[in-house]
Formats: structure tokens, C-alpha cells, sequence
């Protein structure tokens, strides 16, 4: 998975080919609501991860509408965090069951979100993965209301430094 800059992302943003950067026609109309700013769509809701349940179905419109964007490959992580990093009308987001590279690649667009007051990650990767890809997002969004993290291995050091992380962002609403 390839890391880009936001300048990449910035000069092609409108006229990408949104069904060339994902795998499924869902996923593009899940992109193309982010990018548009749309608000009457369900992304002030977004799940995200690479399947949602052990019934799920590859072919079943319906179950794939219900559970949000499903990583798959041929999904660019990139582009999705580009468009929920400049959206102003998500407001949940809910990320499990992604490999370590693309939460990075993820919350690398999704840190300028300001939107975003609920996160949730399930994930069974490396604790400092998390907090260095929450780290940006956290310290610049003050409207963070709830974060959970599970199935992740934070350790002591790490659950200090995202509890630090939470800490600032707080003394930044006060401020």
C-alpha cells in the first residue's frame, strides 16, 4: 500500500475515477458522499474495516449497504482518509479488522477531520500502530467526545501516552 502526501491527493480529488480506487460499486458511492459533503447519507455513520461479520457475502448489495465501506483489495485506504479528512458531517467512525499499513495509511487523511466526536477501534494490531496513527487526529480534534480502543494491545506505555494524547486535546477545549 503506498503512502502518498495530501498534495497528491488535493490536485486529483475531483476528478478521480472513484470506481477505479475501490472494489465495489458501494464503496465509490460511500467515497463520492464523502467528497460531495453530502449529509443526507449514512457516513455521519462510517464503519470501516474488512468484513463486518462471518455471514457476510461478497454479492449481497443489501448486507454491504447496512455495514458500510468493506476494505477489500483494490480499496485505496489513501483516498477514503483523504475524503473523511475533509469532510464536515461525519460524526461516528468505527474502524476494525485492517491490517497495521492501512491505519496508517487510513488516519493519515483522516487527522484534519474536526467532525468526528466517536471513534472506535477494533483491531488486533501493535499498540504503538494505534497511538501513532490516533496521535495527529486526537491532539487536533476538539470535538472528540468518545474514544475506545479494544483488542489492542496498548501496554503501560502505550495506554499513558494515548491517555496524554486525550489529555491535551482537552486542555486545548478549555483554552
Amino acid at each position: 500500500m503506498e503512502s502518498r502526501d495530501d498534495n497528491y491527493y488535493d490536485v486529483r480529488a475531483q476528478d478521480v475515477k472513484l470506481e477505479d480506487i475501490t472494489s465495489s460499486a458501494h464503496n465509490a458511492e460511500i467515497l463520492r458522499g464523502l467528497r460531495d459533503g453530502e449529509t443526507a447519507w449514512a457516513a455521519k455513520c462510517l464503519d470501516i474495516g474488512k468484513e463486518f461479520n462471518d455471514d457476510y457475502e461478497d454479492d449481497d448489495e443489501e448486507e454491504e449497504e447496512q455495514k458500510g465501506f468493506v476494505v477489500r483489495e483494490g480499496d485505496d485506504c489513501g483516498w477514503l482518509g483523504y475524503f473523511i479528512g475533509r469532510n464536515k458531517h461525519v460524526e461516528h467512525l468505527s474502524i476494525q479488522r485492517m491490517s497495521e499499513e492501512q491505519i496508517r495509511v487510513l488516519m493519515k487523511g483522516v487527522k484534519d477531520n474536526r467532525s468526528i466526536q466517536f471513534v472506535r477501534i477494533s483491531n488486533k494490531v501493535r499498540g504503538d500502530v494505534i497511538i501513532d496513527s490516533l496521535a495527529p487526529f486526537i491532539r487536533h480534534n476538539v470535538n472528540l467526545k468518545e474514544l475506545c480502543v479494544w483488542s489492542v494491545d496498548l501496554g503501560l506505555d502505550g495506554a499513558h501516552s494515548l491517555a496524554g494524547g486525550t489529555q491535551e486535546t482537552r486542555r486545548k477545549n478549555y483554552d
